[in-house]
């Protein structure tokens, strides 16, 4: 069985598995995916609890109309383990930070073959998202997103693209410009769905989001739910493309 499409996803709201309190403002908003993000968001000490808890929220967000979804380590990093505790939630998608290589998709892939068997769910049905945050990930996006059938979005994390590319504060928007391009073609190619970068700032959301929606970007990843409203209220316009 595939995996859903995930197109229809507008916003991706990113939310620390540890905190009920965000994952109760996560079910409350209007956020299309809620991911429980064990990489950055959660402490290392508290994801194993997360991991438990995340079954129960998971049943929450369905009932709400809302994909869960998660993100873990790496494999060799402990994401492993919490793959194998966050499958019981049949999760829609699990992300995987950091890729650059299509080893590091394979071995989810393959992971993901093994948990679904033990947990009884159809085979290939959980989604596999990678995320590119790296120069070396998006040179490579072309091929790297062709790897695996599981593999039907996309996420550009633009925080450490911004860092691995040595951008300042004031230089960010500009110079991830061409990368957020990039990547955004790599995904038409490949037939999946682009999740663009979150916006860190309070100010320029908007013109940053018009900018997006103007070159193609369907999708965003949100880690501040008071943008959920703005960002599906300007997706629903829909201007063509440049």
């Amino acid at each position: 069985m595939p995996p859903l499409a995930l197109t229809h996803c507008r916003s991706w709201l990113f939310v620390p598995g540890h905190d009920p309190e965000h994952l109760d403002a996560a079910l409350a908003s209007a956020a299309d995916a809620i991911v429980v993000d064990l990489e950055e968001f959660t402490p290392p000490e508290a994801r194993h609890g997360a991991c438990l808890a995340f079954p129960a929220f998971a049943e929450r967000a369905r009932q709400h109309g809302q994909h869960p979804m998660a993100r873990i380590n790496a494999l060799a990093a402990g994401g492993d383990d919490e793959l194998a505790r966050l499958i019981a939630g049949a999760p829609t998608a699990i992300f995987l930070p950091r890729v650059e290589e299509d080893t590091q998709l394979l071995a989810l892939a393959q992971a993901l073959d093994a948990a679904e068997t033990y947990q009884g769910l159809a085979q290939g049905v959980t989604a596999l998202i990678p995320t590119l945050e790296t120069r070396r990930g998006v040179e490579g996006a072309e091929g790297l997103l062709r790897t695996t059938p599981r593999l039907t979005a996309a996420l550009l994390g633009t925080g450490d693209l911004a860092g691995d590319l040595g951008l300042t504060s004031s230089e960010r928007a500009a110079g991830l410009r061409p990368f957020r391009e990039r990547f955004l073609a790599a995904c038409r190619d490949a037939g999946i769905a682009a999740i663009d970068g979150p916006w860190p700032e309070q100010d320029g959301f908007d013109e940053d989001q018009a900018w997006a929606i103007a070159r193609g970007f369907r999708a965003r990843c949100i880690t501040a739910p008071a943008q959920i409203p703005f960002l599906h209220d300007a997706l629903s316009t829909r201007p063509r493309a440049d």
